[in-house]
């Protein structure tokens, strides 16, 4: 794979995970009960994060990384306060959105790691793959209890 290929791939992820940096931001601020809000900002936190890693590795391999997500990322975020909004700020609605996007990202990163990547790189979307699984599941394990709670 060439650098051009990788650093396509990474900028592919960047706008992935900007966008769900922004989602997971608007969901916690819609949701009401502190340790999902928690759990939502900390998920949007390992985006940012994520994104910082893999613009740095664009530049290491002399490329040039996106900065943001998508247009079209805005207009699902403002669809989601309103849609928030209309069902009375119902955790249920919101996590359904989360979960969609979060299956956006999985097969995001899924993809990305049957690319030929250098091993460095293989070994950083390994590791972000990882934490976007283990903050699903947490996610959805908190769905489960809120769920049962109710």
């Amino acid at each position: 794979m060439s650098n051009l290929d990788t650093i396509t791939l990474l900028n592919r992820l960047i706008v992935t995970t900007k966008n769900g940096e922004a989602a997971l931001r608007a969901a916690a601020s819609e949701v009401h009960h502190a340790e999902l809000q928690e759990s939502l900002e900390e998920y949007s936190r390992f985006f940012a994060d994520a994104a910082r890693e893999l613009q740095a590795s664009v530049e290491a391999l002399g490329g040039k990384p996106k900065g943001s997500g998508t247009f079209d990322n805005t207009l699902h975020r403002t669809w989601l306060h309103i849609k928030a909004s209309a069902y009375g700020r119902d955790e249920a609605v919101i996590l359904d959105t989360v979960e969609a996007d979060e299956q956006e990202a999985d097969a995001r990163y899924s993809d990305a790691l049957t690319w030929s990547t250098p091993p460095e790189i293989h070994a950083l979307l390994e590791r972000q793959y990882e934490g976007t699984h283990q903050r699903h599941d947490h996610i959805r394990q908190l769905r489960q209890q809120l769920e049962h709670a109710a």
